[in-house]
């Protein structure tokens, strides 16, 4: 051993050391945002490619969910709108209203009118919603996280998944103050300082906007993917989803209002998230 150490090798337990810390390192590599090297224009798709998930919609949902699933599967996830980087009116604060007012036909905002007559604005970008709206960040209350029968302790694990990379603590300037002291006044109490937990009272709560401005959006979620597991197509708009049937039973979807998966005789699947 002495030899063997005169000679540079590693003993082996050194060695096994070394290759544990640098497999972590090789499986902890993420990609940063802007700058995804999985992210491309629908027109550069190749013409022949097979996955194990394809994601229709990438928005609060369908970023989270592609990045999740690339760690261990083939995943394709296709948005019908464009990037939010490089875009002010998506990035910075000041451009907030700029977004919702541009109707383009390239608009990260897409406007419609309800069937009760009520205008309003649906994305067309990568990040969906949280592109466009006002940016408050808050957790669920635990009731409802009971109610629907999740894992607690896996949902406070998602959240600080999520927080560690979008959430902020907001400013306290003269309009948050001022709101801040009325809700007081009148008896919302009792007063909880800054948190992210939904609990009775005022509280401060936080915000996908930084201390300089920036927005964070799920989009940003992405830089959680492995960059050789997944796909993302801009400017990708799904026309239709053929299912495949097997001993006379269709693969059926979930009502509009959810995540629909249909799964085929392979075990892949669809997911359409339209939020």
């Amino acid at each position: 051993r002495e030899r063997e150490r005169e000679m540079g090798f590693l003993p082996w337990r050194q060695f096994a050391t070394l290759l544990v810390v640098f497999s972590f390192l090789s499986l902890s590599f993420s990609e940063q945002a802007p700058y995804y090297t999985f992210m491309k224009n629908a027109t550069e798709a190749a013409a022949v490619s097979y996955y194990d998930y394809i994601i229709v919609g990438g928005g609060t949902s369908g970023c989270p969910l592609a990045a999740t699933l690339s760690k261990f599967s083939r995943v394709l996830l296709l948005e019908r709108g464009g990037s939010p980087y490089r875009n002010a009116n998506i990035s910075n604060l000041a451009h907030f209203a700029d977004t919702l007012s541009d109707d383009s036909p390239d608009s990260p905002s897409q406007r419609f009118v309800s069937e009760d007559g009520v205008i309003n604005a649906r994305a067309r970008v990568l990040g969906g919603g949280s592109c466009l709206n006002a940016g408050f960040y808050t957790r669920a209350a635990p009731d409802y996280v009971r109610a629907v029968g999740w894992d607690g302790a896996l949902v406070n694990e998602s959240y600080r998944w999520v927080e560690r990379v979008v959430a902020h603590e907001p400013p306290m300037l003269q309009w948050q103050s001022a709101v801040r002291d009325g809700l007081l006044e009148v008896g919302v109490t009792p007063y909880n300082g800054f948190t992210y937990d939904h609990i009775v009272g005022t509280k401060i709560g936080g915000t996908i906007f930084d201390r300089e401005g920036n927005r964070h959006t799920a989009a940003d979620l992405l830089q959680y993917a492995d960059p050789q597991g997944l796909t993302v197509l801009l400017w990708a708009t799904a026309h239709r989803i053929l299912f495949r049937t097997r001993g006379g039973t269709p693969t059926t979807p979930l009502p509009p209002s959810e995540c629909k998966i249909s799964i085929d005789g392979d075990g892949r699947e669809v997911i359409i998230c339209p939020v």
